[in-house]
């Protein structure tokens, strides 16, 4: 795939790109986001305790204590278990993005990954039902592009990467790389998307 056959982390300083046999992948840098990185290590450190605190709240429990007393421990501690799996599982929903592209099966991946880098699919998305990628820029100096994907049968696109205009334009000639030198591998109908993609990149 030519250029896509390296990976390219030391040139990118907002997102990192790894070409793949089957296409490539691409994640927003985990430096951006240290403050989210806390944030989730907080959340999961407040559903363990949460978890922990309602083993412990059996440990209080006087030993003479009535049924009354037991239905209300029993209740607290399910409240306190719950509790903590819920906020526990937004802690670990993931704060990063991360685009993948599988040529072979002609598919598009929007994931969201977390502090261990474990992600969670977002979306998958076939490559004949895309009708278009494109930028929308920062409106001053600072700030960073969005790269989003728009799905035939969708109102509202979806926002697949952030980071440095130069960066994702240069990502999305990687993409239009990929599909169009994926020749066979790609269905037919991902091949049509190919062509769509050929026609440059839009931006709003």
């Amino acid at each position: 795939m030519g250029r896509l056959e390296n990976i390219y982390e030391g040139e990118w300083s907002t997102v990192s790109l790894t070409a793949t046999a089957l296409g490539l992948t691409v994640r927003e840098r985990f430096e951006r986001f240290k403050v989210e990185a806390m944030s989730e290590l907080v959340l999961r450190l407040a559903g363990g305790l949460m978890v922990a605190g309602s083993t412990l709240l059996w440990l209080v429990l006087p030993l003479g204590a009535g049924a009354d007393q037991l239905v209300s421990h029993s209740l607290l501690a399910t409240l306190f278990t719950a509790t903590g799996l819920v906020v526990y599982a937004y802690g670990t929903r993931g704060f990063r993005r991360q685009l993948s592209l599988d040529a072979k099966r002609g598919t598009l991946s929007l994931t969201k990954i977390n502090m261990n880098d474990q992600g969670r699919v977002v979306r998958s998305i076939r490559l004949n039902e895309i009708e278009s990628l494109f930028l929308r820029r920062p409106a001053g100096r600072a700030g960073f592009a969005s790269l989003y994907v728009r799905v035939a049968g969708q109102d509202s696109p979806l926002l697949a990467l952030t980071g440095s205009t130069a960066e994702l334009e240069r990502i999305h000639e990687d993409l239009c790389d990929v599909i169009q030198t994926s020749g066979t591998d790609v269905q037919q109908g991902a091949g049509q998307a190919a062509g769509r993609f050929s026609r440059g990149l839009l931006s709003a």
